[in-house]
């Protein structure tokens, strides 16, 4: 049986090339234009390593049960995608990828951190049908209804709760079209690996804020490791988009 987890899925991966396709086919450098061989390979790639990467950060984040119930480690279809670990394991697999066949890294991560917002916005729908990342209890409009036999142990007599999944899509959707406007005016002034800076920053920070209202998270001790994580991604971000303005900005210099 198909379940709609994986179908978003599909959706959003096709979805995310066909407009890295278009982005490319608008490319005035040639070097780069309409060079959809490296984007299916580069794609197929991050998959792999996104798919890999994911579910590795979630079975570490429930290590004690995975420990007890070795089989369902790859038992993907009913859920478990760890987005931090989907992340890294995209980005490291593209890296691979990228200079083994001798490619801008730079450039083609900035292409991807484009549309990997709007792949994000589309999965996080399925985590709705698998009834996964309920928020807090919430009075609010807005409010999901969960099912008494979905609910957390410890809010069993609330009925509504904070959408956290459709939180993080409609932010990601903005961030989506904010990247992709940027893109579309000014790639060709705004250095290369800018992009996908301005994405981790972005998404680490959408992510840290709506930790607070997740019921659960993967802590150590009194740690949220999701928190922890983004603002060290947080933190990169700043210091590399610096870096790569400073570069750029001293160059021009030198060549005066």
């Amino acid at each position: 049986m198909i379940k709609p987890y994986g179908i978003l899925i599909s959706f959003s991966i096709l979805l995310c090339i066909s407009i890295a396709k278009t982005l490319l086919k608008n490319e005035t450098s040639a070097k780069y234009k309409g060079n959809e061989d490296t984007l299916w390979g580069l794609s197929f790639w991050t998959i792999i390593g996104g798919v890999a990467g994911a579910r590795v950060y979630h079975v570490l984040s429930m290590l004690p049960y995975y420990t007890q119930n070795p089989i369902q480690v790859l038992a993907i279809w009913h859920g478990g995608l760890g987005i931090w670990g989907a992340i890294a394991g995209g980005i490291i697999s593209a890296v691979v990828y990228l200079r083994k066949n001798k490619e801008s890294t730079l450039y083609w991560l900035d292409l991807m951190s484009v549309v990997f917002p709007l792949g994000q916005a589309i999965g996080r729908w399925g985590n709705y049908f698998n009834s996964e990342i309920l928020g807090t209890p919430t009075t609010l409009p807005w409010g999901l209804y969960v099912p008494i036999y979905n609910r957390p142990r410890e809010y069993a007599s609330f009925t509504k709760f904070h959408p956290l999944f459709l939180y993080e899509s409609i932010l990601s959707i903005i961030l989506f079209f904010l990247l992709y406007t940027l893109y579309r005016k000014y790639r060709h002034i705004i250095p290369l690996g800018v992009f996908l800076f301005i994405y981790l920053g972005c998404y680490s920070t959408i992510r840290f804020f709506l930790e607070y209202l997740r019921v659960y998270s993967w802590k150590i001790d009194s740690l949220n490791v999701s928190q922890c994580v983004s603002i060290l991604v947080l933190s990169l971000s700043i210091i590399f988009t610096k870096h790569l303005s400073t570069k750029i900005k001293q160059e021009g210099e030198n060549t005066k």
